[in-house]
């Protein structure tokens, strides 16, 4: 790392070390605000009481006794608002204007109470009881946010010494070592600090106010010093590479993971939160799925053929109209490219309508027919296909094929599709992806109940009124994901391929 990168690294360090010493959050006294309202209240209930007695006497059909002690209840109204009055004078009287609070070297003020109707009422810092299995909402034990404060600091000043350790080198396992704890250190950081916000405070004093100033200090300090590290070092960088990536395949994979998981859980279970361990109701949830009619054989059956049938005709038809377009330069070819491009532009949705009528003429409807012919006009193949010939294919070797003797459909057949496997493969994913999850088109058009596809099923499952599964409706959600799952990792090394093919230049 170079010397003056190094001084910018270790100056934002200080600044954000300093930070944790310096007043972050004040807890201001609201006492003057609640008597306010309270005064307010009373006075109300005053100036009810006065009137209600005004009438009594007005009217003369009150006894001497009943307006006596109307009288005796103005005056006991009076009384606590003339107490509340006094109390306001006090509290103004009192210079104290809150409590001030920073991370270190101190905890939380003592004279701090936290407001458990809020905590309860929405729930705040849920954990779970294990003994007695179920959330509890009473966990205000402070230590381990006490515990990230320190941590921050530690990494912190550890992160300083193992940069100045590092020395000149360009590439030092230190300097990595640093970087990680730099990352820690902005993590714990932006914790603490949301986490203080979050601190119901009961009356008198309120909720915590941030000094602005204190929290740049600690959240750009260390954000700035590891931005300068992680440029400055090739080691450095190339780990936090690796983490962010680590992190996006992550928030990919447990959304999938988190659903195969729900399949093995019970309802109840489901409801009361997420859980990444697997549960025991397994064979529970399959046999609901038996009893609410759910053939996951025919649902299978049925989504296949739709989904490969319209696939294969997609993919090679589509290929054959960017291979024309590419390759023979007619007078119109350019307006019937700019057609196909126009027809991306239209949603599915418009033309739904016209398409179940001109099905319905067809005598189409509970046929697998209009789900799969249909695909051979996609625009949207035709366009990638076209720009990936655009990219990696030569026109000659269609002039050389030419030359031997070659026909056209042979040309196609034998030298442009084994050019084109990875576009297809990429394609062939995604269609088969949008026609095994396509749920409006069969459901305007299938009726029979032994043509239904796995989507149509999984929605039927939602349709008991009086208790919802969910646990089988996660495994239906399962079982129809899964041979998309397998799909994709069957053609991975196409796409792959077909990355590091549109990579080379020559």
């Amino acid at each position: 790392m170079k010397p003056i990168r190094k001084i910018i690294c270790l100056a934002f360090l200080a600044v954000a070390i300093l930070g944790l010493f310096l007043p972050v959050a004040s807890f201001h006294d609201n006492s003057s605000a609640s008597l306010a309202a309270d005064i307010e209240k009373q006075q109300g209930k005053v100036d009810s009481a006065q009137t209600q007695l005004q009438r009594w006497i007005d009217g003369g059909k009150k006894s001497e006794a009943d307006i006596q002690k109307q009288r005796d209840k103005v005056q006991k109204e009076q009384d606590k608002l003339d107490e509340l009055l006094a109390q306001q004078a006090a509290a103004t009287d009192d210079s104290a204007s809150g409590l001030s609070y920073s991370f270190l070297p101190g905890k939380l003020p003592a004279e701090l109470e936290v407001d458990m109707q809020v905590v309860n009422q929405y729930k705040l810092y849920d954990t779970w009881n294990m003994a007695e299995n179920k959330r509890i909402s009473e966990d205000w034990n402070l230590t381990s946010y006490y515990v990230c404060i320190w941590a921050v600091l530690g990494c912190l000043v550890l992160a300083a010494v193992l940069i100045v350790l590092g020395g000149d080198k360009d590439a030092s396992p230190l300097y990595t070592v640093a970087s990680f704890l730099q990352l820690a250190s902005v993590l714990l950081s932006a914790y603490i600090i949301v986490r203080l916000t979050a601190f119901p405070v009961k009356l008198p004093y309120g909720n915590a106010t941030l000094n602005t100033p204190v929290v740049l200090m600690i959240l750009l300090g260390t954000i700035i010093s590891f931005t300068a590290h992680v440029q400055g070092v090739h080691n450095s960088k190339r780990s936090m590479i690796y983490v962010f990536c680590s992190f996006l395949s992550a928030l990919a994979i447990v959304p999938f993971w988190i659903m195969i998981v729900n399949a093995t859980r019970s309802s109840q279970a489901i409801q009361q939160g997420v859980s990444l361990i697997p549960g025991s109701y397994l064979s529970y949830n399959w046999n609901v799925l038996a009893t609410k009619g759910f053939d996951v054989s025919i649902g299978f059956k049925n989504s296949a053929i739709i989904a490969f049938g319209s696939t294969i005709l997609s993919v090679y038809f589509s290929a054959m109209t960017a291979y024309g377009f590419k390759v023979y330069q007619f007078k119109l070819s350019k307006f019937l490219y700019a057609v196909v491009m126009a027809i991306i532009m239209i949603p599915g949705q418009v033309t739904g309508t016209g398409f179940f009528m001109f099905m319905y003429q067809l005598h189409w409807t509970n046929s697998y027919l209009p789900l799969i012919i249909p695909s051979i006009a996609a625009a949207s193949t035709v366009f990638f296909f076209r720009q990936y010939l655009e990219a990696n294919f030569q026109v000659s070797l269609v002039e050389a094929a030419r030359i031997d003797g070659c026909g056209e459909f042979r040309t196609f057949n034998s030298i442009v599709l084994p050019i084109m496997v990875p576009a297809m493969a990429t394609m062939g994913i995604m269609a088969v992806i949008g026609a095994w999850n396509n749920y409006l088109t069969p459901l305007m058009l299938l009726t029979d109940p032994s043509m239904k596809t796995l989507p149509m099923m999984v929605q039927e499952l939602r349709g008991d009124i009086y208790r919802t599964e969910y646990g089988s409706i996660y495994l239906g959600l399962t079982l129809t994901a899964l041979p998309l799952i397998i799909v994709y990792f069957a053609f991975s090394k196409y796409i792959i391929a077909g990355v590091a093919l549109g990579g080379v230049k020559e």
